[in-house]
């Protein structure tokens, strides 16, 4: 008997298994749906909204395969534009124009106008957070101009754009900043850094062979605060250091002036980690940045001898002192918006709750004006290179 009802009970296990994976997860073939995997949104003259979607075209992926009708030239993607007064209504007009379901499954970039950005995202989060398939994880970005803009970059290394957009945050070349965050800041009422794109011009010959003038690149980082940009806004240098106090970035090139004669050093950072410490004295918060990381010498014009341990020594105080002043650099920016987008506040209310609590003066007045933050960084030269002196030097 027991060997009969265990047969029937891993039987009854089986067919709930085998039913519950038969299905499909949806009732729509995947032939008849379009797979949006960039919006772009920009606010127009009379302040309707212009949402633009990118879609990739499986049928243009692979000329001359069965089935595919791409031929050579065709783009394997396409944009599809319409205005409304309202997301939504943009939404439904670009659906009606296309014979496919449109899905948000695949999703990962979105672009905005800073025209936009400066209205305010609370549209965007309201229409984002009522789509189920909409994955929060994807990346966001802010452009100086329209956003539309993007359409004209030369798919040069990348076949969609949204690769492209997509690597930089891959390769820490941006800052990464998701939808997840902005919906987390925003209910909580704090700041955070969105990441700038740069349009520029290519050069003349470039352009000729990619039919194209635009070139798109990363520059520095907007503020948002309380779902809002505003000024300033971050350098591009001033967003990579900010990837140093966020321990998010692989290598980044320095140049300095060599402490003996005043001609440029460069280096090559690597490693960077830093740990945010929180102290208190007499209930009154303070924040210590500790920075470390390695650091290679990629170029000399200084007739520094780099076999000179004293010299060595000097020139890695003077790379420790100008990171040093950078990390402050960026943070007094943010500073001067009053906006914590380092979230150092989470860190004093982790630690030490009841001294946050006593700050009696609202927290950003108190962090652009009070808060007391230390830098302190120790990156370690280990390597100069096979030349110890300047080439220009040893030649002449």
């Amino acid at each position: 008997m027991r060997i009969l009802r265990n047969r029937l009970i891993l039987l009854i296990l089986s067919s709930v298994i085998l039913m519950s994976t038969s299905a499909c997860w949806s009732p729509v073939e995947l032939n008849d749906r379009a797979f949006a995997n960039l919006m772009l949104i920009d606010l127009t003259e009379d302040g309707q909204f212009e949402l633009t979607l990118g879609f990739p075209l499986a049928n243009r992926m692979i000329p001359g395969e069965v089935g595919g009708s791409g031929e050579k030239g065709q783009k394997p993607f396409a944009f599809v534009t319409k205005t409304g007064k309202s997301l939504p209504h943009a939404l439904q007009d670009i659906q009606s124009d296309i014979s496919r379901d449109i899905t948000f499954g695949q999703t990962r970039n979105i672009v905005i106008s800073q025209k936009l950005a400066k209205r305010g995202l609370d549209p965007l989060l309201d229409f984002i957070s009522r789509h189920i398939a909409f994955h929060i994880s994807a990346n966001l970005f802010i452009t100086p101009g329209k956003a539309l803009e993007i359409v004209e970059t030369p798919t040069t290394f990348e076949r969609f754009i949204s690769i492209l957009l997509r690597s930089y945050v891959e390769d820490k070349e941006t800052i990464d900043t998701t939808l997840r965050d902005i919906l987390r800041t925003r209910y909580k009422s704090e700041d955070i850094l969105v990441p700038l794109l740069a349009f520029g011009k290519q050069p003349e010959i470039t352009a000729k062979l990619e039919k194209a003038e635009t070139w798109l690149g990363v520059d520095g980082a907007a503020i948002l605060k309380k779902g809002r940009m505003i000024n300033p806004t971050l350098s591009k240098e001033d967003m990579k250091t900010s990837l140093w106090i966020d321990s998010n970035i692989k290598v980044m090139i320095i140049n300095i002036e060599s402490p003996t004669d005043g001609k440029e050093v460069s280096f090559n950072i690597e490693n960077v980690k830093t740990k945010v410490q929180v102290k208190h004295k007499e209930n009154v918060p303070s924040i210590h940045l500790q920075t470390r990381g390695t650091a290679s010498i990629l170029a000399s014009d200084s007739k520094l001898d780099l076999k000179d341990d004293a010299q060595l020594i000097q020139l890695q105080k003077a790379l420790n002192q100008e990171m040093r002043n950078r990390i402050l650099r960026a943070i007094n920016t943010t500073r001067t918006a009053q906006a914590d987008v380092f979230h150092f506040k989470d860190y004093i209310d982790w630690k030490y709750p009841h001294v946050l609590q006593k700050i009696s003066s609202d927290w950003n007045e108190f962090y652009a004006k009070e808060l007391e933050i230390e830098s302190t960084v120790n990156v370690r030269i280990r390597s100069t290179g096979e030349a110890y002196k300047s080439i220009k030097e040893e030649s002449t």
